[in-house]
């Protein structure tokens, strides 16, 4: 769990504790056992829209938000949890409510006489009408959850499902209005449903932008198709040129490309570094269905569109050494990067390198042509260039990467690549004592 998604259950947690009553053992033991059931029910409900409302803030794509989560990567992490969770205590929620339901109905359990009303009249002409539609938006939410769990769905049919979420999130925030207990509406409860109103608020107009199309709109720039060239490995390079307009970029952060409207947006690492003449190039490999079909699909003249730029793998500390390591197409950003140097090397020769850099390519097998490019451009850029092909030589561990880069505890290490490869890089080099803070990974990974 993201740190970001535990602060936010905890926060949610002590604030939906405000409306609720202390718990007391006078009255009858069915009169305590429905206050507690109560109690749960809509703690639970509570937790379920504050979290739910979370989520539609961080899919607008907000640079503010972004920048505190650490890059839109990292905040669509968090995003996917706070989903996750959110409808997850919106299902437990909805089952203990018919549990109970079904043990009344069975005798085993009843609502005291002497129970409290928790429900404020002034809303309880709309109750009917809240419960069916949270019913339904639940129901929604769960069968999207479901698609973008299920990996083998093609990303374009995950993206246009995706877009139905903040109906299901505006039918459950309406159920929360309505039903918010009156312990809400006074005393230490108004700082509980003041924050809960302020989050489905600001919720629910991320969910009409989304409706509406507006998501992201301020940062889309349209361009055009001007090369699209076939490389080794199954990966193709796609070069664009902008309209006036693009911010520029730095080396290792991500666009969202746009080839096809009905397609829509995929996140790719832009393997180009800025030069200020409007041009972008992309290096995409064939890793699913969308990405096979690419070479069929565009060709120079093609209209298309880049959102961004996003994310902060940007090579940015003050370490006196950095070590990167790039797994197959994970090396688009060192490449960006090793452009940047190589450019600023030439334009100032005698221009002093204050890092000491090493990279670490690691490919199943190495093509010649691209090895003897990357070699080149190294040298340029006055980066030491180690090539490890994984079919003959192993995969890159911990342990060589140590014996390899003797000096590694001076270093920030900086990945991208195949998660679970960067992940055993991670445990093996923090087991040695390398600070978390000191590993930056690329988290691409958006559904």
């Amino acid at each position: 769990m993201k740190p970001a998604t535990g602060l936010a259950l905890l926060i949610l947690l002590l604030a939906g504790l405000l409306g609720l009553p202390a718990w007391s053992t006078e009255g009858s033991v069915d009169l305590q056992r429905w206050t507690l059931y109560m109690n749960v029910l809509y703690l639970s409900g509570y937790m379920a829209v504050g979290l739910m409302s979370l989520a539609m803030l961080l899919a607008m794509r907000w640079p503010s938000l972004n920048r505190r989560l650490g890059g839109l990567d990292r905040a669509y992490q968090v995003h996917r949890q706070l989903a996750l969770w959110g409808t997850g205590l919106g299902l437990f929620h909805y089952l203990l409510r018919q549990l109970v339901k079904e043990l009344r109905h069975a005798g085993l359990m009843s609502k005291p006489q002497d129970a409290p009303s928790w429900a404020l009249e002034l809303l309880r002409p709309l109750h009917g009408s809240a419960k069916d539609l949270a019913e339904w938006g639940l129901y929604l939410a769960i069968a999207l959850v479901l698609l973008a769990l299920w990996r083998r769905l093609p990303y374009r049919w995950f993206a246009l499902a995706h877009r139905l979420m903040p109906l299901a999130f505006l039918a459950v925030a309406y159920h929360s209005v309505v039903f918010l207990p009156k312990g809400y509406w006074g005393g230490w409860g108004l700082l509980g449903s003041g924050l809960l109103m302020l989050l489905m608020l600001l919720g629910g107009l991320a969910a009409i932008m989304s409706l509406v199309g507006r998501v992201g709109r301020s940062r889309r720039h349209a361009g055009e198709v001007i090369e699209v060239r076939s490389l080794p490995l199954d990966v193709l390079e796609i070069r664009l040129r902008l309209a006036p307009g693009w911010p520029g970029h730095e080396s290792g952060q991500f666009g969202l490309l746009t080839l096809d409207t009905r397609e829509g947006a995929h996140p790719f690492t832009i393997a180009s570094s800025w030069k200020g003449d409007g041009e972008l190039r992309f290096a995409i490999k064939a890793l699913g269905d969308y990405t096979r079909r690419l070479p069929e699909l565009v060709a120079p003249g093609d209209r298309a569109w880049v959102e961004g730029p996003y994310g902060r793998f940007v090579f940015a500390d003050a370490k006196p050494r950095q070590i990167w390591v790039g797994g197959g197409i994970g090396m688009t950003p060192f490449v960006a990067r090793l452009q940047e140097l190589a450019q600023a090397r030439s334009a100032d020769p005698t221009q002093l390198q204050t890092q000491q850099l090493e990279l670490f390519y690691c490919t199943r097998r190495g093509d010649p042509e691209i090895t003897q490019a990357l070699h080149e451009l190294a040298q340029a850029a006055g980066v030491r260039l180690h090539v490890l092909e994984t079919a003959t030589q192993g995969q890159l561990s911990a342990q060589r990467l140590m014996d390899l880069a003797p000096h590694w505890r001076e270093a920030s290490i900086w990945f991208c690549g195949p998660a679970r490869f960067g992940q055993a890089l991670r445990e093996g080099l923090s087991a040695q004592g390398l600070h978390a803070a000191d590993f930056h990974q690329e988290a691409f990974e958006f559904r």
